[in-house]
Parts: C-alpha cells; structure tokens; sequence
C-alpha cells in the first residue's frame, strides 16, 4: 500500500511552482489544520476542503459577511514557508537546496551528521525540492517506525 506521504512525494516531484491543493495537504498530513471549526459563521473546515479551491480562501457567512478562513503556509512556492516546515516536522534537522536549469536539488539532514544522513529530492523549483527531501525523510522515518 502507497502511504499519503508517498503519493504527496510524486505530486511535490512532479509539478511545478505554488500549489494551493498540495499546500493543504501537506498541513493535513502533519496535522496543522487547526483543530477547532469554524461554526461560529456557520461554516467549518470539512465543507470548505471539499468545496473546491475558490472557497478554501474567502467565503460569505450565513449572515452576509465575508470571512477569511485559515490558510496553509505555501510550502510548494516559498523557500521561508518550507523552511519553517522543515523546522517544526524534522526538529533539530538543517536544509539546503542547489538549482540549475531546469531542476533544484534539495536536502535535508540531521544536525551535526551531513555525511549520513543526507536526505535529497529532486523538483523544479528550490521550494518543492526541499520539501521533496522533507517528505522523502520523513517516509524513510515512518518505514523505520512501522
């Protein structure tokens, strides 16, 4: 069986640039949607993921108002929003990135060990290559775990 953070690892490796969808679905995989809903304006989190993209940013309330939702840090098209990623799900670890071309390499690894525990992927921009690396470690983490 494929786990989630397999399936993320081929769509981050695959596209190209910001990716509101993807964006989502990292904060979902390592929990960061906020856990409360937002039932005071008669909406809450699990209508607007389904809803499709336009309503996951701004919305009218049952009363007319505009309200703006939550949004995930754009992890897919920032290298500071992936770097913060890197920090709160690998504590402790560092990053980095080279670009050329057409293609950006990036890598994370624990701190105080780069020669062993280098993690790289491959994606075409800097941002998504790192986050490559983020999710490629944290799979070889999970398969240690399970």
């Amino acid at each position: 069986m494929t786990s989630p953070l397999r399936t993320l690892l081929d769509r981050v490796e695959q596209g190209e640039g910001a990716d509101r969808t993807i964006n989502w679905d990292i904060a979902d995989a390592f929990g960061m949607v906020p856990a409360h809903r937002i039932v005071e304006t008669g909406f809450d989190y699990d209508w607007y993921r389904k809803a499709g993209d336009t309503a996951l940013w701004k919305a009218n309330d049952s009363e007319g108002r505009s309200v703006s939702l939550w949004q995930p840090e754009d992890v897919t098209g920032s290298i500071d929003a992936v770097v913060s990623l890197v920090e709160k799900v690998l504590p402790g670890w560092d990053h980095g990135y080279e670009s050329g071309d057409c293609v950006a390499f990036g890598k994370v690894w624990s701190q105080g060990r780069h020669d062993d525990t280098v993690v790289r992927g491959e994606a075409r921009t800097p941002a998504r290559a790192i986050l490559a690396a983020t999710l490629r470690a944290k799979i070889a983490q999970e398969e240690r775990n399970a």
